[in-house]
């Protein structure tokens, strides 16, 4: 490892991203509630925005020579913890508006599976990757967890400043906090960000593909943050008493 993990890096990786994905956006032109209106839009203001901000982010793990932590787990947090990833899938596969998918057009569809692919990706890369590899450099497990889930939140905090309502902002974050702790949670049960990685890719590609405010797909959205909440509340010791010394340990 070429930089030293610390708190102060990851808050600084954090705001970076949130400067570069807000800037590139913004030069998009598209509002935010009319992100999903076309392919077009999707693409200049998604699967670009989002590709550069990764692009940027991949060549920063590289300079910093963090590929393999950011990957990888050394101690994965085993046993019953992998019904959280479990669960956040069965989530997605009931609570796809299937009805809605088959009548949108499939460019736009196309679009938006390009488009949550790489929010996956990128975002995965930056709050369960880059920031948790630089908080465990001066944090306890359990602060890299909230403080990693906080800045996801707050990433979203952005939307504000790109179109969307003060209030939905507001919901957003919190609901971010929640959900990246489910993420958080699937890293450390499997021992990859692959499988957060893709989780939040199909998990965004669902919200996308929504006609609107479905109540099946609001039931188990919260189902599922309310299962999130008390495995994080009964499984803390299995989650927060195992940690990654190799961070650390890879730092002369």
């Amino acid at each position: 490892m070429r930089v030293r993990p610390s708190a102060g890096v990851g808050t600084g990786l954090a705001v970076a991203y949130m400067a570069v994905f807000g800037v590139a956006f913004k030069l998009s032109g598209v509002g935010y509630d009319d992100v999903v209106a076309s392919s077009d839009n999707v693409l200049k203001a998604v699967v670009v925005p989002v590709g550069v901000t990764l692009a940027v982010f991949v060549v920063v793990t590289s300079v910093f020579g963090w590929w393999k932590p950011v990957i990888r787990e050394q101690r994965r947090a085993v046993g019953w913890l992998m019904a959280v990833p479990i669960i956040m899938i069965v989530a997605l596969l009931v609570g796809v508006d299937y009805g809605n998918l088959g009548a949108l057009d499939s460019n736009l569809i196309f679009w938006i599976g390009i488009g949550t692919a790489l929010v996956g990706l990128s975002e995965e890369l930056m709050y369960r990757g880059l920031v948790i590899v630089s908080f465990r450099g001066s944090m306890r497990e359990a602060h890299v967890w909230l403080w990693s889930s906080v800045a996801f939140g707050l990433l979203h905090s952005i939307n504000a400043l790109l179109g969307q309502s003060f209030g939905a902002t507001a919901r957003q974050v919190f609901f971010t906090f929640l959900i990246g702790s489910g993420m958080y949670i699937a890293r450390r049960a499997t021992g990859w960000i692959l499988v957060p990685m893709a989780i939040h890719a199909a998990w965004d590609f669902s919200s996308f593909t929504q006609s609107g405010e479905s109540p099946l797909g609001g039931l188990v959205q919260m189902s599922t943050v309310i299962f999130i909440v008390v495995v994080l509340v009964v499984g803390r010791r299995r989650l927060f008493d195992t940690t990654d010394d190799s961070v650390t340990g890879a730092v002369a």
